[in-house]
């Protein structure tokens, strides 16, 4: 597909209001320029280099089926080359953190992080890193909940504007996850919270230090309606993370496959 793939793959839409729900079938969500549709994104140019940048790939599994994807961005101020070690030491912190966070209580013992994948994004051609390390499941035995059932922490970085927010749909849940009207329990929404603020303070920490973001490829000025693209892409650096307590669905997640 081109420059197109990188919207399929990473299953990142920008939308506006009218479209929200088309972004609940994508594995991660990073909203961009207002007033564009994921069927608009998909004829744009894309996949720019980005400066410094690094991308992750979580790889969730069901039952050992490839299920669901989470893309996280990163700024990598030191310009360090992206190596096997760097990637076996995220995944043992992002693995470390599923658990630590709480998360791991509430996700369906057939649900496991199964793989977390490192790659520069300075040159197209950089290729992903596996890091090392076996799958690590959840640990509740209640009753899964539907398989698209999903739970959003968004990433605030101080600025307004579509463009400066992220989203993260997380999965696997069961029943011990659910409060008495239908919600995600308080703890279930701060375990959420806490994996991806976990991530963020671990790799900042780590050498090299890893600065999570929100990338954004395109932006609008208003009165103008047609999304022009940025050159270079924009790394915004995340400051907090929330979760609330509202389930959402992520319609591709219904079925196995990634």
């Amino acid at each position: 597909m081109g420059p197109f793939r990188y919207w399929d793959e990473n299953k990142t839409f920008c939308v506006n209001d009218n479209a929200r729900a088309r972004a609940r079938s994508a594995s991660l969500f990073h909203a961009g320029p207002q007033g564009h549709a994921e069927s608009e994104i998909h004829s744009m140019a894309g996949n720019l280099p980005v400066p410094l940048g690094l991308e992750m790939k979580l790889t969730w599994t069901f039952n050992a089926q490839d299920w669901a994807l989470n893309i996280l961005h990163f700024r990598n101020p030191a310009g360090a080359v992206v190596t096997q070690a760097i990637a076996d030491a995220a995944a043992t912190s992002v693995r470390g953190q599923f658990s630590t966070s709480g998360l791991a209580a509430v996700v369906h013992t057939g649900f496991a992080l199964s793989k977390v994948e490192i790659r520069s994004m300075v040159a197209n051609s950089d290729p992903w890193f596996l890091g090392a390390g076996a799958a690590v499941p959840g640990t509740s035995t209640d009753n899964p909940l539907p398989a698209a059932t999903s739970l959003v922490v968004t990433e605030y970085t101080g600025l307004r504007g579509r463009s400066y927010k992220g989203r993260v749909y997380l999965t696997g849940f069961t029943e011990a996850a659910n409060d008495t009207v239908g919600g995600a329990t308080p703890a279930t929404a701060g375990a959420a919270a806490s994996f991806i603020l976990g991530i963020m303070g671990a790799l900042a920490g780590a050498t090299p230090s890893l600065v999570l973001c929100v990338l954004s490829r395109f932006t609008t000025t208003p009165p103008a309606t047609t999304p022009v693209e940025r050159t270079p892409p924009l790394l915004t650096t995340v400051t907090q993370v929330a979760a609330n307590q509202r389930w959402d669905v992520q319609r591709r997640r219904a079925v196995p496959g990634i």
